[in-house]
């Protein structure tokens, strides 16, 4: 029957209140504490509900805001990605110039629409490959020291066709100046189509690598420099960045990670406003870069919420609703990837894809699933750079704009967790701004205790990560390394720098050092054209810097932060147990003392089974025993050193003495345990030979450790 369109589809089924729903929840949870089973606390300081209703979005108004205004909650366009889908920007992590291109061609002809080109340490550092130190050259991203090497790397590209990001850290300035001489040597229509950024994130640097390759005024003079000459020369591209990925990389929360974005962008602003750019100005030279972690709504309300923080920094000090829209990066974070079980990352990135792409990112960067063990290769390449083209050619996600808007729990998230990074921030501000707080320690700190909490977590088992802490494969193979001879590297890099040397004409070279005279005592405003007339005479990225810094202060230093991964702790523990394997033929063994039939002992024996092989373990999982010297000869034809009693509650009373005291009499030095919490029964337990005991609330991650070191494994 097709209801007129008066009638109400399904009214005839009154709707619950949310007393009565958890009325009928209360009665499920059979006496356990509501507040305790159902609402969960996260790292962020924010509580969960079990579900939500339109009673919990009363009073925020921004819910009732469109895409592409009043702040910018839903997105910055009106159509979201009808026009224009997000950019595809995967990371080519190639350190020399060709091989780069190799693998930049097979990406932009298999769906990449744009570069996001990382660079080597020793080119953020702006040392030129003969004089860097060894391991830096080729390391994290792509060598550049010279006009021939970014010709080479950027050969057959159409700058028109594709957005060039450059991650350029301290070096963007002179980056920024071989890029443009690369591009005056292309056959470009219209020069100010050619889009991109430069990404100049001194702090970000700063916070990552614990200092600075010149002073902090000098990175700032430079990225003012740069800024005002993409204004007047370069209309589409950014010159400045401001990434949280360092902040996320060393645990913090996401509350912490706004809060830093947020300092990070206004004392750039600051800065350039007094170099002389105006609020807008300032505003339109900032593209941020978010991480994508896994908790998929807290991570999905980030986004939404820095949109209108930001907005709201930048009205305040007097911009436009144009400059108050922030350009998004969003990039998947390594924090919660694994070496163990590693396909399970394709897993994850795909959500923090679908995760920025609901968010509404303006590009994204999908990493590999083996990033975290090795150079990626080919196929993993390809998988990840899949996954955005599925997302868009597929799945309909551009057809909708904003769609995770209206939903009360989305809504309600993104309030709360805009109103604590608000909070956040502004106590970094009264700190007296982000450089104060990173040079005080007190970020370090804050991110030191929030890991903390979050490695507790996982320890516990009250969060998890598949095949680390939960559901291990306990016959998986680990993935081939294929390290990279970062030493062959650099000395093909300074020969091949070394070779564009000798090729240069005495009239170059005098050309070179004119401009790197000049360089050392130019305004500012000058210092793109200078760098440029260089760079095409043939000076090296060195060079430049070199004559660029030459009067700048001293370097800052503060305490680094690190990069951290949540499953390393876990990974220690495995790698422990199959070093063990390779030099004793098996692992370290784990019998099970399994009592009566299957079903009185199966559900405790499959927990201590997926307990266990989280720190290696091989688990010998015998059938039902009803006497101990049955199993205490399966125990003896084992070879393990140590057992678990796993059973029902019944069995304990009537045959667990008995069984602790001849499994320790039959086995000497046997460390045995307990599947189940002991209760009043410990003591007794303990004096037949208990040893301890496991369960739900047990330190998974603790419990194998000491395990380990005990059969000295660890």
């Amino acid at each position: 029957m097709k209801p007129n369109n008066e009638e109400k589809l399904l009214s005839e089924f009154p709707a619950n209140s949310y007393a009565e729903w958890k009325a009928a929840a209360e009665a499920l949870l059979k006496g356990a504490p509501f507040e305790k089973k159902l609402l969960t606390r996260t790292p962020e300081g924010i509580t969960l509900q079990p579900i939500y209703n339109a009673s919990d979005i009363e009073g925020i108004d921004a819910v009732n805001s469109l895409p592409g205004a009043d702040g910018n909650l839903r997105g910055t366009r009106a159509i979201g990605y009808r026009g224009e889908p997000w950019e595809i920007a995967q990371e080519l992590p190639f350190g020399e110039p060709t091989a780069f291109n190799s693998a930049l061609q097979e990406s932009l002809y298999r769906g990449q629409s744009a570069l996001n080109v990382t660079l080597d340490i020793a080119t953020l550092n702006g040392s030129d490959p003969d004089e860097a130190p060894t391991g830096e050259v080729g390391a994290c991203g792509l060598s550049l020291s010279c006009l021939e090497d970014i010709q080479a790397a950027f050969r057959d590209v159409m700058p028109e066709a594709v957005s060039f990001h450059l991650q350029g850290g301290c070096s963007g300035l002179a980056l920024g100046a071989l890029f443009e001489t690369w591009l005056d040597g292309q056959e470009v229509l219209n020069k100010d189509a050619v889009k991109g950024s430069l990404g100049i994130d001194p702090l970000g640097i700063l916070a990552a690598s614990g200092t600075l390759p010149t002073s902090l005024e000098q990175a700032y003079t430079e990225m003012a420099a740069a800024a005002k000459a993409c204004l007047k020369e370069r209309p589409g591209f950014r010159a400045v960045g401001a990434s949280g990925l360092p902040y996320h990389q060393a645990g913090a929360s996401a509350v912490e990670e706004l809060a830093c974005l947020l300092a990070t962008g206004l004392a750039y602003l600051r800065v350039l406003q007094d170099k002389g750019l105006s609020i807008d100005e300032a505003a339109a030279q900032i593209r941020f870069t978010v991480s994508l972690g896994g908790n998929f709504f807290m991570e999905l309300a980030k986004l939404r919420a820095f949109r209108v923080l930001w907005a709201r920094i930048v009205t305040e000090l007097g911009g436009s609703n144009e400059a108050a829209k922030a350009l998004v990066h969003g990039r998947t974070g390594l924090f919660n990837k694994t070496r163990l079980d590693p396909y399970v990352n394709m897993l994850r990135t795909t959500t923090e894809a679908l995760c920025g792409v609901t968010g509404g990112v303006d590009s994204l960067c999908v990493g590999a699933f083996d990033e975290c063990i090795r150079t990626p290769d080919s196929f993993s390449a390809r998988i990840a750079r899949n996954t955005q083209v599925i997302l868009q050619e597929e799945c309909e996600l551009t057809a909708v704009a904003d769609p995770a808007g209206g939903s009360w729990f989305v809504e309600k998230l993104t309030d709360e967790l805009g109103r604590a990074a608000w909070s956040a921030f502004q106590d970094i501000e009264k700190d007296g701004g982000m450089f104060e707080s990173l040079s005080n320690g007190k970020l370090q700190k804050c991110f030191a205790d929030t890991f903390t909490q979050k490695s507790k977590l996982l320890a516990q088992r009250r969060s998890s990560l598949i095949g680390t802490n939960q559901y291990p494969n306990a016959t998986e193979k680990p993935l081939e390394t294929r390290p990279v001879d970062y030493s062959a590297v650099q000395s093909r890099r300074a020969r091949a720098l070394g070779n564009v040397r000798l090729s240069d004409t005495e009239e170059s070279d005098q050309t070179v050092m004119n401009a790197l005279g000049a360089l050392t005592d130019a305004d500012p405003g000058q210092w793109l054209d200078i760098c440029k007339k260089a760079f095409a005479a043939g000076a090296s990225l060195g060079e430049v810097t070199k004559a660029l810094r030459g009067k700048a202060g001293e370097a800052p230093t503060i305490e680094q932060l690190p990069s951290l991964r949540l499953a390393a702790p876990y990974e220690t523990l495995r790698e422990a147990s199959r070093k063990y394997a390779a030099e004793n033929g098996h692992g370290p063994k784990l019998f099970l003392v399994n009592l009566g039939a299957l079903r009185r002992h199966k559900l405790r024996a499959d927990f201590t089974r997926g307990f266990f092989e989280t720190g290696g373990f091989e688990v010998v999982y015998p059938k039902g025993f009803d006497e101990s010297a049955a199993a205490i000869e399966a125990l003896k034809e084992s070879g393990a050193k140590a057992a678990i009693l796993c059973g029902h509650d019944d069995d304990y009373a009537e045959k667990a003495v008995d069984f602790f005291k001849a499994l320790k009499d039959a086995v000497p030095g046997l460390h045995l345990m307990l599947a189940g919490d002991p209760g009043d029964k410990a003591d007794a337990f303990t004096q037949a030979g208990m040893d301890g005991f496991i369960s739900i609330k047990s330190n998974n991650y603790e419990t194998n450790a000491a395990l380990l070191k005990k059969l000295g494994v660890l």
